[in-house]
């Protein structure tokens, strides 16, 4: 009988500020968004896929500045300088057009998260369209090795799990460069283990087997 998974897909889902990995591939953005006074406008606009690492970063931002978070559907609060909104593109236009303006005349600061560049936006209001395309546009970097091993060994840690640094090695240069990912692949790993060490070839052996889990789906689909 197959062992059946736990699906356990939980993450460090508050995005605390210690959790937060810096690594080459972020560094230049994490300066950035440190040194929010500093900006030349002051509106910045972050792209990228969902389980890039939007989320956590703006939370890190929130925290710095003490900015207000805003989801799709929230209203706008009657004070604060600072504010990030995610999912931008789903949220009220007239709101967003208001915190634009808000934030322009009160030299506060805006964070906009969206998994689309504005340009794919259904923008209805003329003036909020030149207000987005006239931000600084930033893609979301892709994790690279160095941090998504740092990643993996927080999230193990986080599981009283010390894995060692071969088996992070091999882990790290052999999955998705997606934060969502990597939670799913720690949970999944753990009950693979059996109570096997966290070694290179238990990540190795795991690696192969789902990868030929893959393949025979992708047989099965034929």
């Amino acid at each position: 009988m197959s062992q059946q998974l736990p699906l356990d897909l939980t993450t460090p889902s508050r995005f605390e500020t210690k959790d937060y990995v810096v690594s080459s591939a972020n560094a230049e953005l994490h300066a950035l968004l440190t040194d929010y006074d500093d900006w030349l406008n002051p509106h910045l606009f972050l792209v990228g896929p969902e389980g890039s690492g939007k989320t956590h970063t703006a939370h890190v931002f929130a925290r710095l500045c003490g900015g207000h978070y805003l989801y799709a559907g929230d209203d706008l609060p009657p004070e604060g300088q600072c504010f990030v909104v995610d999912d931008a593109d789903m949220f009220d236009q007239e709101n967003l057009f208001h915190l634009c303006n808000r934030t322009a005349a009160e030299n506060g600061r805006l964070l906009l998260l969206s998994r689309q560049h504005p340009l794919q936006w259904d923008i209805k209001l003329p003036d909020l369209r030149s207000r987005l395309l006239a931000m600084r546009i930033i893609d979301m970097p892709q994790p690279d090795d160095e941090g998504i091993k740092a990643v993996l060994k927080s999230r193990f840690a986080a599981r009283a799990i010390t894995p060692s640094d071969e088996f992070l090695d091999y882990l790290s240069r052999r999955i998705d460069r997606s934060f969502s990912e990597i939670q799913k692949i720690v949970t999944e790993i753990e009950a693979y283990a059996g109570g096997r060490a966290f070694t290179r070839a238990l990540a190795r052996e795991y690696i192969e087997k789902t990868e030929n889990l893959s393949w025979l789906s992708d047989g099965d689909a034929i």
